[in-house]
């Protein structure tokens, strides 16, 4: 009983409800006193089983007679120290999962606790990258939509285009008027100085610049005669002086005025319109970084000053700021042609901002689209979209510089306007006479030749079967102005047809040309006319003209 009471007797450890037995007696006989023998606080077992039944055998220590601890026979010694950790006496060091695993949870603890600061701050980061590239990407759009509200419209933008959409030759084109104006910062501010048109052939990868002489006489619906880059102001003062309030209304009932006086007397359908100011494009050249022009000739102009110096250029390429591009675009005074020589110079600058937005992906880099039409402002009026100039910018990627084709009205060998004074006004006139732009329109619409004419570039005949002289020759010369393929005009065997026939000689293949043809002689395409003997002839298209001409 002496035993039960001694001092070193240990703790009774309460395991899963169950007491610790008392002291065992070793199995080492002939010792003084019996070894007090211990369960080991580490494990929490219910006794030491020896088979195999789900519960781990029990860890034995037997303590001698001198204090030293002694290995059972049935058990692997495991030496804890308590005196440090007291309050974990009682506590098991390891800890096991189910099936034997070992799982140090402190360790999975501090881990959590280690990713947790870095996740927060993953998590703060993208956020933060995300709003902000939120907010950039937004504000380059509503700068975009603010400047680009649409309006406009091309079939030939399209990607795919049914033939029975076409409405007529030039359908397959954009034709794009492009105004520029000092602005209110100048003298003479709402003056269209500048005015071009950008014709883009997508189906063929070809463009067109034809430049408008400032000065040409014209007479627009509405108003009086005048210098075709006063229309704009004119039709601006008139709509501020019938509706004083409405400033965007007035804008915008100018430049209708202009882009009709220019259809009407050029022959061209247009599609699209900018106008921009002084400011806007020097600004706007700035954002590019410059753009680089290349001159056939050295120029140089002592009228147009930039800063404190003169408009002086080498011949070859020349790497221009925004004032002066600008300088070079307004000059015309150190040309021999003067305001024809002006627009050839336009379209160089033009073809110069075209291969810098090109180079810099600028449609593609949201940071120049945001400072473009920042820019921009209130200066910019146009009707593209943003869809729309996406969609030129694809086409435009495809344009070398060698399809870019310059022309103006008054080129050598080919003019069809010239100098005149009228009411003491030095103007330029058709030289057809005063208001008569026939041919004109014949060379716009020569120039501006139709892309699926020119890629399906069909051959046509045309008999006459009218029974009147010169009715085939009439409409031959006519369909040459479209840039039709005619090679042969001839009398047919018979002169009693009542209305126009078209025979189509290649089953449809050439969709469009029969498409336009069709349209322009308001009939559909046949196989043969009876009575008519087509054997002496071979051609795409016969067109037959009958007896309504």
């Amino acid at each position: 009983m002496n035993n039960y009471k001694s001092p070193n007797k240990p703790k009774k450890y309460s395991v899963d409800g169950f007491l610790a037995t008392g002291p065992r007696r070793s199995a080492n006989i002939g010792q003084k006193t019996a070894p007090t023998v211990i369960r080991s606080p580490k494990l929490n077992t219910l006794d030491d089983f020896s088979k195999k039944d789900g519960f781990r055998r029990q860890t034995v220590v037997s303590v001698n007679h001198d204090g030293s601890l002694q290995p059972s026979e049935r058990s692997n010694i495991q030496e804890i120290d308590y005196s440090n950790k007291p309050n974990n006496a009682g506590k098991s060091k390891k800890r096991f999962l189910r099936f034997g695993r070992k799982k140090n949870k402190n360790s999975a603890l501090n881990t959590k606790k280690h990713k947790r600061p870095y996740k927060k701050m993953i998590i703060i980061f993208l956020v933060l990258v995300i709003g902000v590239a939120g907010a950039f990407f937004g504000k380059a759009w509503w700068d975009a939509r603010r400047a680009l509200s649409g309006g406009g419209g091309a079939l030939a933008l399209s990607k795919e285009i049914d033939p029975n959409s076409l409405n007529g030759e030039g359908d397959g084109r954009i034709n794009v008027l492009l105004m520029g104006k000092g602005g209110d910062a100048h003298d003479g501010g709402q003056l269209t100085d500048t005015i071009m048109i950008a014709s883009i052939d997508p189906i063929n990868n070809g463009v067109v610049l034809l430049s408008v002489p400032r000065d040409l006489w014209v007479k627009p619906s509405g108003l009086w005669p005048m210098k075709i880059n006063a229309v704009y102001n004119s039709a601006y003062e008139q709509a501020i002086y019938n509706n004083p309030k409405d400033e965007n209304a007035a804008k915008q009932k100018a430049i209708s005025a202009t882009e009709s006086v220019v259809e009407e007397n050029l022959g061209v359908n247009i599609n699209y319109y900018a106008m921009v100011d002084f400011t806007a494009f020097e600004e706007a050249v700035n954002t590019l970084g410059g753009i680089t022009v290349n001159l056939a000739e050295p120029y140089s102009d002592p009228t147009m000053r930039i800063g404190n110096k003169v408009l002086n250029l080498a011949a070859g390429p020349n790497n221009l700021d925004g004032g002066t591009a600008l300088g070079l675009a307004r000059s015309r005074y150190g040309a021999e042609r003067g305001d024809f020589d002006r627009g050839q110079h336009q379209q160089a600058v033009l073809v110069g901002i075209k291969d810098k937005v090109l180079s810099m992906g600028t449609f593609v880099n949201p940071l120049k689209i945001s400072q473009l039409f920042q820019t921009f402002g209130n200066r910019v009026t146009t009707n593209f979209s943003t869809d729309d100039v996406m969609r030129m910018y694809e086409i435009m990627k495809k344009v070398p510089n060698e399809s870019i084709t310059h022309v103006d009205l008054a080129m050598e060998g080919e003019a069809v306007v010239t100098t005149a004074n009228i009411g003491g006004q030095s103007v330029v006139v058709p030289i057809a006479g005063v208001n008569d732009f026939s041919e004109v329109q014949k060379f716009v619409r020569l120039k501006l030749k139709d892309g699926f004419i020119i890629k399906e570039n069909p051959s046509i005949i045309v008999l006459n079967a009218s029974g009147k002289t010169g009715a085939a020759s009439k409409r031959a010369e006519e369909l040459k102005s479209y840039g039709y393929n005619v090679i042969q005009v001839a009398d047919a065997n018979i002169s009693d047809v009542p209305v126009t026939q078209l025979i189509d000689n290649n089953n449809g293949q050439k969709k469009y040309t029969k498409r336009y043809l069709e349209l322009r002689f308001n009939t559909q395409a046949v196989k043969k006319v009876d009575g008519l003997d087509t054997t002496p002839y071979i051609a795409d298209y016969i067109v037959v003209i009958g007896q309504n001409g």
